[in-house]
Formats: C-alpha cells, structure tokens, sequence
C-alpha cells in the first residue's frame, strides 16, 4: 500500500482557477508548481512557514517550464553527435539478425558501450548473450 496522505485534491472555483491558470501562464509553470508556489506564500503569510523554508520553496517552485537560456553553440554540437550515434546505433540494432557474424556484433557491442545512455545503446546491449567475448 503507498502512503498519500500528503497529496491533497483541491476543487477550484471559476474565480480561483482563472487564477490559477493565469499564475501558471505568467510565471510558465506547469500544474504543480503553480499549485505549490500559492500554496508555500499563504502558509508563509499565515505564519506557517519559516522564512529560510519559504525562501527555500518559493525559488524552487518559481523556476519555469522552459529554461531561459539557450544552449551554446558546444552545447549544440554535442547534442547532434549523439542524436546521429543514436541513428547509428539504431541502425546496428535494426541489422543485428542480419549479421550472426560473432565480430560484427562485437564492434556493434563495443560502439554501443561507449555511449550507454542512448536509447538505442541499451537496446543493443541488451542483446548481449553469454557466446560474446
């Protein structure tokens, strides 16, 4: 059994939804942070809260959906090697019962230990069997 007590249903009226859409819109959050961030500054207004736990929740809950700064041009260039290592990996993976050849599948093992967060590096290291070195 999970243990919820700590969620909390909240049913809104019109008035108080507009609200609350227009925070999340205004401050681009998604839903829970822009249920949290109210929620923290009326506990601390209330006295609930101390100030280092309300400085603490008001800067995480206030950070956007979308970050603002773009990445740099490094940045950039690594995501498009590994998104073309992901292709290539794809690839091998797709080709993997066309090639029963123990080397080819090796090299195919090999290149995809180098990058193991891909995707596609998972799928192939998961096709490793006891007959490889």
């Amino acid at each position: 059994m999970v243990f919820k007590e700590h969620g909390v249903m909240l049913y809104l009226s019109k008035d108080l939804y507009r609200a609350w859409i227009k925070l999340q819109a205004d401050k681009d959050l998604g839903r829970t942070y822009g249920g949290l961030l109210p929620f923290v500054e009326g506990l601390y207004r209330f006295g609930y809260l101390s100030q280092d736990v309300y400085e603490e929740n008001i800067k995480k809950y206030s950070e956007p959906l979308t970050s603002k700064e773009k990445p740099n041009l490094e940045q950039q260039k690594q995501t498009q090697f590994l998104m073309e290592k992901d292709r290539q990996l794809k690839g091998m993976l797709e080709q993997w019962e066309d090639h029963p050849d123990k080397t080819w599948r090796v090299k195919a093992i090999a290149e995809a230990k180098k990058y193991p967060e891909l995707t596609h590096a998972k799928m192939l290291l998961s096709k490793i069997d006891e007959s490889l070195p």
